[in-house]
């Protein structure tokens, strides 16, 4: 690649998915690459990154490694507070930057017409991985070649690398999810493109071993609104109670549109219709997607890519055919007249909650596993009173389940998910479903939600 090398010599702190992205483009830049692991090895490092000086299998990088560094990567899993100390002490001229960041810097600076390059960002306790799916296939409908990643999927660093190598041509736009670790070093224009629509469509508790309260956890969300500009727009939710407080970091010159309120973007009292603007109505038949909230999902999209100027007919035709992601309110199977959904990717109660919300069948709970602290289980009560058949808990919270449904419905305790699919399935009627929608973590017996999902698939497939 000619390209003038911004970095000289980086280090990249925790070697996932997104590390791994940041390492190989600043590599093929001709910078020096040193990385940095908690895991004492790494398998399925990429070639081309064999060489590069690593430091593993320990809490902290030595002295050395911060030798001459003028860009220290911070990925998104990682606790960043002493990285920073460290940086502050040692290298207090390089610069910060996520993979995420790091990539939106690039583009800013380096591609032609990169700072307006249509940015759309979006963010959310829940829903952001639909919501962004969505919104990118109404802009590819549209013959945009919308770039569709960030915290889902394929980090942007990999999508440069892949530009600058000729794989891959640039995009028409980008469409991002955010979690609120990338929102950390956000950076604004003009060290990234001018963002045209930010999005966040709710707020409930997450994070919060990472953060010190659920308001500070909201304020890191809200980074999101910082690199909006007078063409703008910002979406919130009506329904969301850190709304008004999040409504505050909007620029006053930006267009600010609530959602799912008594003014559209709303869903229409008498029929469900998703109403954009004041006489522009899409039918609610057009979204393939169950419950009530994937309805409002719809609207935060249809809100974002027209605002971009995408006609009707190219969302109409996205939304009739998109189809829920892995792992969201999926229907996997029916055995004896029971329908099994897999929503393994429902990791805190409000999701859960979501989910189920216009959701009208009886059905058994599998729940548990790595609970979320400042959680509130107590809030599915109700819904079990009203709809459920019983409560089978796995995992590391199983008790704390199976006292919140003491009373409520029938619960059990199952050493591993066969065993929850097996008791289920006994609990269930003929009508029901049986719904793994565990409101956790999965690291407590799973690799991921989505090996947690694999594994819920496979014991269903099991049954006799």
């Amino acid at each position: 690649m000619e390209q003038e090398v911004k970095f000289r010599r980086a280090l990249v702190i925790g070697c996932g998915q997104s590390g791994v992205a940041a390492a190989e483009l600043l590599h093929a830049r001709g910078c020096e690459v040193r990385l940095f692991d908690r895991r004492a090895t790494l398998e399925g490092l990429p070639d081309r990154l064999s060489s590069c000086v690593r430091y593993l299998g320990v809490e902290l990088a030595p002295d050395e490694a911060f030798d001459g560094l003028d860009l220290l990567v911070l990925s998104p899993g990682v606790p960043p507070g002493p990285w920073r100390e460290r940086h502050l002490k040692l290298v207090p001229e390089a610069e910060v930057h996520g993979e995420l960041s790091l990539a939106l810097a690039i583009i800013a600076s380096e591609w032609e017409g990169g700072n307006e390059l249509p940015t759309l960002l979006i963010t959310g306790t829940n829903g952001k991985s639909t919501v962004t799916a969505l919104t990118g296939a109404m802009l590819a409908a549209a013959g945009l070649d919308p770039f569709v990643g960030g915290n889902l999927g394929i980090p942007l660093c990999e999508l440069l690398l892949a530009v600058a190598e000729g794989r891959r041509g640039r995009p028409g736009a980008l469409v991002l999810e955010c979690s609120s670790y990338q929102l950390e070093t956000l950076r604004v224009s003009p060290e990234a493109p001018l963002t045209a629509v930010a999005m966040v469509l709710n707020v409930s508790a997450d994070h919060l071993d990472r953060y010190a309260s659920i308001n500070d956890y909201a304020q890191t969300k809200a980074r999101i609104f910082d690199g909006l500009g007078p063409q703008s727009l910002a979406l919130l939710s009506a329904k969301d109670p850190f709304t008004p407080a999040l409504r505050e970091r909007v620029p006053p010159i930006v267009e600010c549109r609530v959602v799912d309120g008594p003014e559209p973007p709303r869903l229409a009292e008498h029929d469900g219709a998703l109403e954009l603007r004041v006489g522009e109505f899409y039918r609610r038949e057009l979204v393939p997607l169950a419950g009530r909230h994937n309805a409002v999902n719809a609207l935060f999209a249809l809100a974002a890519a027209r605002h971009l100027g995408i006609t009707r007919e190219a969302c109409e035709q996205a939304l009739s055919e998109f189809r829920a992601l892995p792992h969201r309110m999926n229907p996997i199977g029916e055995r004896g007249g029971v329908t099994y959904i897999d929503d393994s990717k429902a990791t805190n109660v409000a999701s859960v909650l979501a989910g189920l919300d216009g959701f009208e069948r009886p059905f058994v709970l599998i729940c548990g596993g790595r609970a979320k602290q400042g959680d509130e289980i107590g809030a599915l009560r109700e819904v079990l009173a009203r709809q459920g058949s019983g409560v089978v808990a796995i995992g590391e919270s199983a008790q704390t389940f199976l006292a919140m449904a003491d009373g409520v419905v029938p619960t059990a305790h199952a050493r591993d998910m066969h065993e929850a699919v097996r008791i289920a399935r006994d609990m269930a009627k003929p009508g029901d479903a049986v719904l793994l929608s565990p409101a956790c973590a999965s690291w407590d017996m799973f690799l991921s939600f989505v090996h947690r999902g694999e594994v819920f698939a496979q014991a269903v497939a099991a049954l006799a």
